[in-house]
């Protein structure tokens, strides 16, 4: 793997059958890369800090903007991977004792249209453009906001936000502290969750949508425009929607429920 420092840079190549794999590794406070890929592939980022932003276009290639400042910058290392259609994407900070140091990290990247991404980050916002394809999101500390999606959506945060439009496919939501704010914007086709143990959840519905609603807060109220063949009452509902279907489970430690049409 090479080293790319701002006097020297080196590249290597691999060749591996029909696949060509890139290898970089680089100390740098800003960088702009361009991958050419294929639409389908995955974006695959974990960082040890950072927020991420990506966006997209009709263009097959991966963009990579990014940049580090504070007196810390110089300790961020950057190290990336082409193989095939899928880029790989690792920022580690080293000497990780002392976690207050003074550093600021953000990534902002352009992918294909269609695409996937598998993102983690230990501390930082994360905001998805629309896309086909699944996005897998983490962050440990940050919100996560998503556009319109056709395909399977997890996103799970220990303390911020969750924020979805519509979402054609599975989604599961999670955060430890934060509310949710999501759209099915389709018939579930496989049980669903969402949760956070600090904030309120308010799901829209599609108006025909065929579910086993389980909906239950320890501190606010639940509040339905559908009719439920079940059990209601003002913490908790459990019952058929238009006749039942795949489960959708919400539940809130401190916050209200809202349950609504589109």
């Amino acid at each position: 793997m090479g080293l790319l420092t701002a006097t020297k840079t080196k590249l290597s190549l691999v060749a591996l059958g029909a696949i060509s794999l890139f290898a970089f590794s680089v100390s740098a406070e800003t960088l702009e890369k361009s991958f050419d890929v294929s639409p389908g592939g995955t974006l695959y980022l974990k960082t040890d800090v950072g927020s991420l932003e990506i966006e997209t276009h009709d263009e097959d290639t991966v963009l990579l903007d990014f940049e580090a400042r504070g007196d810390s910058a110089e300790e961020f290392e950057l190290e990336y991977e082409v193989d095939g259609a899928d880029v790989k994407i690792i920022g580690e900070l080293e000497h990780r004792r002392g976690w207050n140091r003074d550093i600021r990290v953000k990534f902002n990247l352009t992918v294909p249209k269609t695409y996937n991404l598998d993102l983690n980050t230990s501390g930082g916002s994360i905001k998805i453009d629309d896309l086909v394809g699944f996005i897998d999101a983490n962050t440990s500390g940050g919100k996560i906001t998503v556009g319109n999606v056709h395909g399977r959506v997890d996103l799970h945060t220990s303390g911020g936000s969750i924020r979805t439009k519509a979402i054609h496919g599975p989604l599961d939501a999670h955060t430890s502290g934060g509310s949710i704010n999501v759209t099915f914007a389709e018939q579930l086709s496989e049980s669903a969750t969402l949760n956070t143990s600090g904030g309120s959840i308010t799901a829209y519905l599609v108006e025909d949508i065929k579910i086993d609603i389980d909906a239950s807060t320890s501190g606010g109220r639940v509040r339905s425009q559908f009719e439920i063949d079940g059990r209601v009452k003002k913490q908790s509902v459990r019952g058929e929607i238009n006749g039942g279907g795949p489960k959708l489970k919400l539940h809130t430690s401190g916050g209200s429920i809202s349950i609504k049409s589109i």
